[in-house]
This record gives C-alpha cells, sequence and structure tokens, in this order.
C-alpha cells in the first residue's frame, strides 16, 4: 500500500477500550505516525487499556499504523471521522 510509506496520514481512528468493549475516534492530533504512537501510548494507560489506530487508504482499504498491516475500514470509520 502507497500510503503506508509516508509519514502523513490522511485520516486515522483509534480504536481503544477495557476489555472487549471499545470506542471509535478519530485522530485529530498531528496526522504523523510518531504522534498516532504517542496517543496510542496515552490512550494504554501503562497496560490498563488496549488501543490500536487504523488509517486510511481506499475505498475500504486501511492499514495499522503500529504494524502496517492491512486492516479493514468500515463505514463506521467514515462516520466518525466526518464529523470533525
Amino acid at each position: 500500500m502507497k500510503n503506508e510509506m509516508k509519514n502523513e496520514l490522511d485520516r486515522v481512528v483509534i480504536i481503544s477500550g477495557e476489555g472487549e468493549v471499545g470506542i471509535i475516534e478519530p485522530h485529530t492530533g498531528r496526522p504523523t505516525k510518531r504522534a498516532v504512537r504517542a496517543r496510542l501510548t496515552r490512550e494504554r494507560c501503562c497496560g490498563d487499556r488496549w488501543a490500536k489506530a487504523i488509517a486510511y487508504v481506499d475505498g475500504t482499504e486501511g492499514f495499522d499504523v503500529e504494524t502496517g498491516e492491512p486492516a479493514d475500514w468500515t463505514s463506521e470509520y467514515d462516520i466518525v471521522t466526518k464529523k470533525h
């Protein structure tokens, strides 16, 4: 995926929570991998919570910001990112 190589990210959602329940919210900080990773560290609260970030690529394609692995971009993510 071509966006994986760029440092600047177009749209990113943060999915975080405790146990199996989580919430989806847009990343509203700087659109860089470094900024997203820093936010994930804060969201995880020293291991009390889990968090992941998905960046938009195209259509229903995205990728995990930390691992670079492909991930699905769902319509829920579109709704969340369009609010901001």
